[in-house]
């Protein structure tokens, strides 16, 4: 069994209840950390994840709020006696800056660490990162004022079953396509934002892409009345949540 399991929900400025967005698709024995904001060790222990179990990284663009936790990872893999590589996907633009921030906090390349493989994601609609389990991970670029970006399709081979992540981006017609005929669609809904979208917008893609359930993430936290950002999504025919941490999507 998979599923994917959110570690933090909320747009580039956090609370008390809500840390910026993270994700993390989980196996019987593997996990794969898709974007890498607040402390992703600790969370991954949490949820039982131990330090060899980490398969891969994703990360969908180079905003800090969605890979500033890098660093801390690495060295907590680290220090924690991780032994195997660990594989990091995104746009190059994105895995350039990463190496960087690596490189500035002197946790690249380091004798007796373990390595962090590069794997630069191409921008094409469709392009398949990879597999874990019986989950396939494919991706496609989407509008993200200027900056290369990933949404990212997670579908089980044996189920059926397909949720989609759209990361940070305008209504497009990529997430439409990548999402046509999920079972979930996880859209941002952060607002009235350059490169960003607002919950009706969010339920516009959703409508479009004929998926069964709309979960709305990276939505702004403070001095906002959840309950009414989540009505504004509610053209969508189907059920629509604001996505919590800890909660659980299977696949």
């Amino acid at each position: 069994m998979a599923e994917l399991i959110v570690l933090g929900s909320s747009a580039s400025v956090p609370d008390a209840e809500h840390d910026t967005v993270s994700l993390v698709l989980r196996g019987v024995d593997w996990a794969v950390l898709v974007e890498c904001g607040g402390s992703p060790v600790q969370k991954l222990a949490q949820l039982g994840v131990g330090l060899e179990d980490l398969r891969a990284v994703i990360l969908s663009h180079r905003h800090p709020d969605h890979l500033y936790g890098l660093p801390a990872l690495v060295q907590g893999l680290w220090i924690g006696g991780r032994e195997s590589p660990l594989p990091v996907y995104g746009p190059k633009q994105t895995l350039d800056r990463a190496r960087a921030l690596l490189e500035l906090l002197e946790l690249a390349d380091r004798e007796g660490m373990f390595a962090v493989e590069w794997f630069p994601v191409p921008l094409r609609q469709g392009r398949e990162i990879g597999s874990w389990g019986d989950v396939r991970v494919t991706a496609a670029p989407v509008v993200h004022a200027g900056n290369d970006t990933l949404a990212l399709r997670f579908e089980n081979k044996s189920t059926g079953r397909a949720i989609v992540y759209s990361a940070d981006t305008e209504p497009c017609e990529a997430v439409v396509q990548l999402a046509a005929g999920a079972d979930i669609l996880i859209h941002e809904a952060t607002g009235e934002h350059p490169g960003h979208s607002t919950p009706a917008g969010a339920a516009e893609v959703a409508r479009e892409a004929g998926v069964t359930e709309l979960a709305l993430i990276h939505y702004p936290v403070r001095g906002v009345n959840l309950e009414a950002w989540r009505l504004q999504a509610a053209e969508f025919p189907g059920p629509v949540t604001l996505a919590r941490e800890g909660d659980r999507y299977r696949l």
